[in-house]
């Protein structure tokens, strides 16, 4: 949490932009009254994007390197690459809970790939910012030697990040137009904060594994 509190403005201002966004997509979401749907998949991963480029840019304007498209392409895949045993648990999760399988199996698959996918977020904040800024391939293996030492603070703090989207309830308790503005607003202000400090975060880890690793500062031409 170290970069925190020099976030610039400009980055204030993509995440704010992010965060109007995501607040008007809940509120046509809830007027419309659909349940969850295959359609809203395809709606979730339009609403991701403009966070995804919002942190790009505000983490680039943090370690003040220059922003491009090859580099935002590159940042969003190591993103997808660190969440894949996250969303590989979902999707197992998903499927057991449609054919009907509460085996002890499944059960423990679910588990560890949660497990071993919140290590991964964890320890490897600092590799989209790494790998973004360079012409070549960033180990992950890399990036974990390189905060050594370090560890422990970005699990802890990591958790504490997660753990803020649980302030606000969820959309559909709302029972009137009142309430649906208000818990959207509330959400997009948590998301957005959520966002800043887990920025913060990946500078921190980034900032610290350079000092061990200079060759995580070499830019791409």
């Amino acid at each position: 949490m170290g970069e925190f509190g020099t976030v610039p403005k400009r980055g204030l201002i993509y995440v704010a932009i992010a965060g109007a966004l995501s607040a008007i997509i809940d509120l046509v979401h809830w007027g419309t009254g659909a349940k969850f749907s295959e359609w809203d998949y395809a709606l979730l991963a339009v609403v991701i994007l403009p966070w995804l480029a919002a942190a790009y840019a505000t983490t680039m304007t943090m370690v003040e390197k220059p922003s491009s498209v090859v580099g935002f392409v590159k940042f969003t895949a190591v993103i997808i690459l660190t969440f894949v045993p996250i969303l590989s648990s979902l999707a197992v999760l998903f499927y057991a809970s449609r054919v009907g399988l509460h085996d002890g199996l499944t059960i423990s698959t679910v588990i560890t790939l949660l497990l071993i996918g919140l290590l991964f977020v964890a320890f490897l904040p600092a590799w989209p910012i790494a790998q973004a800024i360079s012409a070549r391939f960033v180990s992950p293996m890399q990036i974990v030697k390189a905060t050594k030492g370090y560890r422990w603070s970005l699990i802890l703090v990591f958790f504490a990040a997660s753990s803020m989207n649980k302030l606000v309830p969820s959309m559909s308790s709302a029972t009137n137009v009142g309430e649906a503005i208000a818990l959207a607003l509330c959400g997009a202000v948590v998301a957005a904060a959520t966002l800043v400090l887990t920025a913060s975060i990946a500078v921190t880890a980034w900032k610290f594994a350079v000092r061990r690793d200079a060759s995580l500062a070499h830019t791409s031409a």
